[in-house]
């Protein structure tokens, strides 16, 4: 993808790609700061540290997605050290990765290079920044979201060597997520096979299914080398999380006027694109690169309807945007050039509309009804917090008041010569503490979307897993804190109502285990 010969290097192409590379870094970094969902805000902070510490995904804590994001953040604590700056760097950098790789491609499209920068700078502020903390979906839809432009822009090149790139990316974006890239596999599978029987180049699928093989094959290798079983990765990361995208299929209820009203500024210049796209001859690899781009489009369409996650699909606008000034400069429409900047200023004012809604008032993390200028420095529960700004809309006081709560709750944990497992959505509380809190999971939430309820066919696969943590760690006591109001039946459920008794202190609701370990 994206010819960079030196003669482009040193024009304006360099000082284009800084320019989006620095923007689109710091304004992620920027809005990381603002403000606290800890469910989300620290998805990736404990189980990117706890893999430095030797525990691991699926073998020691239970998860359902989210292991490449995981693995990716261990290295970036790795090099810069376990805490906040090491945390949104890592996301900071992604944004500007995606950001400059979006801008390349718009090169490639032959967009003008200003509005290459310009749609590419739209790009930025409306994809990552939305969360700009490490977010499981983001990784999954990004890494596939490359794939995709490579794909297209296979068809420009014929570049065999693609193939690898593509499909390892198609492997990051499964294991940072199922979902949307199992959608998008099956879309795009249909299409390539179909192109490359028509074109027959029988030896192109070959080589994708030898790839596809050999990635599967390393997987296993890996999966066997780090000491976790088949079954549990099979069962956690695939099985399970399928029941409960099964379960929200078969509860979804659509509604076109909600889609059209929330999704209009994708919904309409994509219709107009299909119409300039089939409204002329063009060759069949531009066909079947733009139709891989629609599956793209309707896959993160769907999964967004689908999924919980407060709506991060915005970033399609600046790209089909891209897309029609490409389609529109090819056409000899006298006032081409009237619509093309028509385009630009339609776009810059979505981008400010939805850059105020989710970057300045945080509404992804779902902080938009708060006054985000009552946030306090973080750094007041732990040095390695710095550059975080602290405010929670889920605790009903104020963010000193949670602080400390937060503070002499590290305390009593750091302080108690029992061994603890923690249930909290404070998921950065193992990183900073002396002792191991064990936590079994990487959320705790009560709707089936953390572990397998009582009915779910992995529910005893659970029960025994957990379990099994409890003795292998020799765990005395199991804390939760009060103010959180995690429902206790995500233990209770699981753990015979004899072998253990509650008790509390101001801070924490304690569940002290008295059968034998």
């Amino acid at each position: 993808m994206f010819n960079l010969t030196k003669n482009k290097i040193i024009d304006t192409n360099f000082f284009n790609l800084l320019i989006l590379f620095f923007f689109s870094f710091f304004i992620n970094f920027y809005y990381s700061k603002q403000g606290t969902f800890p469910i989300d805000t620290f998805l990736h902070y404990d189980s990117g540290s706890r893999i430095l510490n030797g525990d691991l995904p699926i073998r020691d804590f239970w998860i359902v997605s989210g292991l490449t994001t995981d693995i990716l953040q261990s290295l970036f604590f790795k090099v810069f050290g376990i805490n906040w700056f090491a945390y949104v760097m890592h996301s900071s950098l992604f944004n500007s990765v995606i950001s400059i790789m979006v801008y390349l491609f718009f090169c490639e499209l032959k967009l003008n290079k200003t509005k290459a920068l310009l749609l590419s700078i739209s790009f930025a502020t409306l994809s990552y920044t939305i969360s700009a903390t490490p977010f499981v979906d983001l990784h999954a839809t990004y890494f596939l979201l490359i794939a995709t432009l490579l794909i297209i822009n296979y068809f420009k090149t014929s570049k065999i060597y693609f193939w690898p790139v593509i499909i390892f990316l198609i492997f990051l974006s499964f294991f940072s997520k199922q979902v949307p890239v199992a959608y998008a596999g099956l879309l795009y599978s249909l299409i390539l096979t179909f192109y490359f029987i028509f074109k027959k180049k029988y030896e192109k699928i070959i080589i994708i299914i030898i790839t596809i093989v050999i990635f599967l094959f390393i997987t296993y290798l890996l999966l066997k080398m780090l000491k976790i079983e088949f079954e549990s990765f099979y069962i956690q990361f695939i099985d399970y999380p399928r029941s409960i995208g099964s379960e929200r299929l078969a509860n979804f209820e659509i509604s076109l006027i909600s889609i059209f009203n929330k999704y209009k500024f994708i919904l309409i210049p994509l219709t107009y694109l299909i119409y300039l796209i089939f409204a002329k001859k063009i060759s069949l690899e531009n066909k079947v690169g733009f139709l891989v781009f629609f599956s793209f489009t309707i896959v993160m369409l769907f999964h967004q309807l689908m999924t919980k996650n407060q709506i991060y699909i915005y970033f399609l606008v600046p790209l089909l945007f891209g897309f029609l000034e490409s389609e529109i400069q090819k056409s000899k429409k006298s006032f081409k050039k009237f619509i093309s900047h028509s385009l630009i200023i339609l776009l810059a004012f979505i981008t400010i509309k939805y850059h105020f809604r989710f970057n300045e008032n945080r509404k992804f993390h779902e902080l938009s009804k708060i006054q985000i200028n009552q946030s306090i420095k973080a750094e007041g529960i732990h040095s390695s917090l710095k550059g975080l700004y602290w405010k929670n809309p889920h605790y009903l006081g104020g963010a000193q008041e949670e602080i400390s709560i937060l503070k002499k709750g590290y305390k009593m944990i750091n302080n108690t010569n029992k061994k603890i497992m923690l249930i909290s959505h404070y998921q950065f509380l193992d990183s900073i503490s002396v002792k191991k809190l064990n936590a079994p999971n990487k959320t705790f939430t009560s709707d089936g979307a953390s572990m397998p309820l009582i009915g779910n066919k992995y529910y005893e696969f659970y029960k025994n897993f957990l379990n099994e943590k409890i003795k292998k760690k020799n765990i005395d006591e199991i804390w939760f804190f009060k103010h959180e109001n995690i429902p206790g039946n995500v233990i209770s459920n699981y753990i015979s109502n004899d072998c253990f008794k509650i008790k509390e202190n101001n801070i924490f609701l304690i569940y002290e285990l008295i059968c034998s370990k």
